[in-house]
């Protein structure tokens, strides 16, 4: 049931070398201390929803889109709402 040398066709494909399934010794150890100092890093960090509040200070009374400053509400009004005149700062801010 041999094929003839002319009957066999060459792999051109190459597959590469198999992956550790695991790291053992030092490494991982070392991989584990990493891991805990980058979870502990993103707990202080907080979340970015309070961040976003925070940065968010005026909202456009037509529409209750949130704004960051004066300026940017100038321009939403002048975008999306042309017909109506921009308020004033303290009218907007939450």
């Amino acid at each position: 049931p041999l094929e003839p040398a002319s009957l066999r066709v060459a792999c051109t494909c190459r597959r590469p070398p198999p992956r550790a399934a695991m790291v053992r010794g030092a490494a991982h150890q070392k991989a584990q201390e990493a891991n805990a100092k980058k979870l502990a890093s993103m707990k202080k960090a907080g979340s970015q929803m309070e961040a976003r509040k925070e940065g968010l200070k005026i909202v456009c009374p037509a529409c209750k889109a949130p704004m960051t400053n004066y300026k940017c509400l100038q321009q939403h009004y002048e975008s999306k709402h042309p017909k109506e005149t921009c308020p004033s700062e303290e009218q907007c801010a939450k």
